[in-house]
């Protein structure tokens, strides 16, 4: 016979079913019992997490752009602040060599006294009184062409810079240097003799001057005989400068408004004796 299995008593239906469904724990009860409410709760929760954490951003971007604004401005400030200070001192640097060049201008220019301007490039003279030009007049001034004599080049141009008249004279009387014979004879193709240490009276019979010439051989005289005098070459009248540059007057008058000279400034007859009439002794020159 087979073993039997005892039976489970039925429960019957009119027996209410008293097990406890109901999650442990307060807060899963309270998420059974009113879901809804819960998940509105939580989401309302979270809404407000990230309204927080955006707003928390928000501020502290805004308080990196105020101070980075706050950073730039100062130190555009003090940027600004430098250039001024710079741009200042700057403007008193400025004013300060002005006056400077006003006062030098003033010392070398007086504008109560005159003063001679001879510009190279124009071959022109002005005779200046602060802004009035009281006397103008064409000249001729420094070829720049060389001359070789023993081993030194010698260039006849009229220097620039400032000067001052020395001395006048009418009627000069030219004494030429050396270069003038040694010029003269290679001009000519002629050899040169020279005698210029001899005494004054070695060259008796050559005419007064005139170039010593003796067959083909152009002779320097001595220094002091008369033919180193040589007379009317340089005009009328004659201003002396410094080392030995004048305004003269000119046996070429063609030569005037060109670079012909050996150095000095030549002039029509008309324009030397004007002058030697009205510029005084001690005259400042500037020549350009």
């Amino acid at each position: 016979m087979d073993e039997k299995q005892p039976l489970r008593p039925r429960r019957p239906d009119d027996i209410p079913e008293r097990r406890d469904y109901t999650p442990r724990g307060r807060v899963r009860r309270i998420y059974h019992d009113y879901r809804g409410t819960s998940l509105l709760m939580m989401l309302t929760v979270l809404v407000a997490a990230g309204l927080f954490v955006a707003t928390s951003a928000w501020a502290v971007n805004e308080r990196l752009t105020r101070r980075v604004t706050e950073m730039t401005y100062l130190k555009d400030t003090r940027s600004l602040e430098f250039l001024r200070q710079k741009e200042a001192e700057r403007v008193a640097q400025v004013a300060a060599r002005e006056k400077e060049l006003a006062a030098k201008e003033e010392e070398l220019a007086p504008r109560n006294t005159p003063y001679i301007v001879v510009s190279l490039a124009e071959r022109r003279m002005l005779y200046l009184r602060g802004d009035d030009t009281l006397y103008k007049a064409s000249v001729a001034v420094g070829s720049g062409k060389t001359l070789v004599m023993g081993g030194t080049t010698k260039r006849f141009i009229t220097p620039r810079g400032r000067m001052a008249i020395t001395h006048k004279e009418l009627d000069p009387v030219w004494v030429p240097p050396n270069w003038h014979y040694i010029e003269y004879a290679r001009n000519r193709g002629m050899g040169i003799r020279d005698m210029s240490n001899a005494s004054p009276g070695a060259l008796a019979g050559y005419p007064a001057g005139r170039v010593p010439v003796s067959g083909n051989t152009v002779i320097i005289p001595p220094w002091g005989s008369p033919q180193r005098a040589h007379k009317g070459v340089l005009g009328v009248a004659k201003l002396e400068m410094y080392d030995g540059y004048y305004f003269h007057g000119t046996d070429n008058p063609a030569s005037i408004g060109s670079a012909a000279s050996h150095g000095c400034i030549r002039m029509h007859k008309e324009d030397i004796l004007w002058m030697y009439r009205n510029v005084p002794v001690g005259t400042v020159v500037y020549i350009y």
